[in-house]
């Protein structure tokens, strides 16, 4: 993956692509507290087979913090603009974590503008369920002052030792990554914009739960079946309120499922996608 920069908003934004006009067009986001390095074993083959583009947003990886962009709908309305600064027109989207309450504020507010989304292992609608820790995080301000208290090299480093400890069963994250991960969330500003993302959650997730109602855009819901931070009752919630969805356990992976267990998560996303692709196929023909 080579890592560059281009400017969207006034924000300093860090992506990696391969694009390849006339090729399917594929998104991917950052999840939290990680980067777009989280997907660097899927690249070559995504790279072979589509237009993509993978961005880290505002506040995470090698991107801006921005106090303008925090909460779900302004991450949901910054994704309209990197869609345009990319000429993404109908993209696949891929965004576990916290890619999926954006996604889908995205597409309930903006329909017909991603042809497809695999997300998955995230709080997203109504009230979330997981760990003490993740709970306290969303509806806790308490907490969230405790985290930043620390400031941002020192807080940030226990957030992330934290998530490395409960992200991954079957992997570990390659040192390059951990580090990147690690640079990405020890600047005070960056670990604000993070903790109040799931901040925004108690004014975000209950409009979600209505507002998913109206989405026809193809879903794919996938968690990891060892996923102790944030329970797969939000998933499988979330699947049930769909209209256009399929569910999937992730085998023995962990929170971050898609890198935990890559090779199976990448599977069940370029079949998905194929499908969705032969669908559209077939109802043009």
């Amino acid at each position: 993956m080579k890592l560059e920069f281009c400017t969207i908003d006034g924000l300093r934004i860090r992506y990696a692509a391969a694009r390849k006009p006339g090729k399917s067009q594929v998104i991917l986001t950052s999840p939290q507290p990680m980067s777009i390095l989280t997907y660097e074993a899927w690249w070559d083959r995504l790279a072979e087979q589509f237009d993509v583009v993978a961005v880290d947003l505002p506040n995470h990886g090698g991107s801006d913090a921005a106090r303008h962009v925090t909460t779900v709908s302004q991450h949901a309305q910054f994704l309209g603009k990197i869609l345009d600064q990319f000429e993404l027109s109908d993209p696949h989207f891929i965004g576990p974590d916290i890619g999926t309450p954006v996604a889908l504020r995205f597409m309930a507010d903006t329909p017909d503008r991603l042809k497809s989304a695999t997300l998955g292992d995230a709080g997203c609608v109504g009230l979330v369920e997981g760990s003490w820790l993740f709970r306290q995080l969303v509806y806790s301000r308490a907490m969230r002052f405790a985290t930043l208290s620390a400031g941002g090299a020192l807080g940030g480093r226990i957030y992330c030792a934290v998530a490395n400890a409960i992200g991954y069963r079957l992997s570990r994250p390659t040192p390059a990554a951990k580090a990147d991960y690690l640079a990405g969330s020890t600047t005070f500003a960056k670990l604000r914009g993070q903790v109040d993302f799931l901040g925004s959650y108690p004014n975000e997730t209950p409009s979600l739960q209505t507002d998913v109602l109206k989405i026809k855009t193809p879903i794919q819901v996938l968690h990891g079946e060892f996923d102790t931070f944030v329970s797969v009752f939000n998933s499988r919630r979330l699947d049930d309120l769909l209209s256009n969805s399929r569910f999937a356990i992730i085998q023995g992976a962990a929170h971050y499922a898609w890198e935990d267990a890559s090779e199976d998560y990448l599977a069940r996303v370029l079949t998905f996608i194929a499908e969705v692709e032969a669908s559209d196929e077939d109802a043009v023909q």
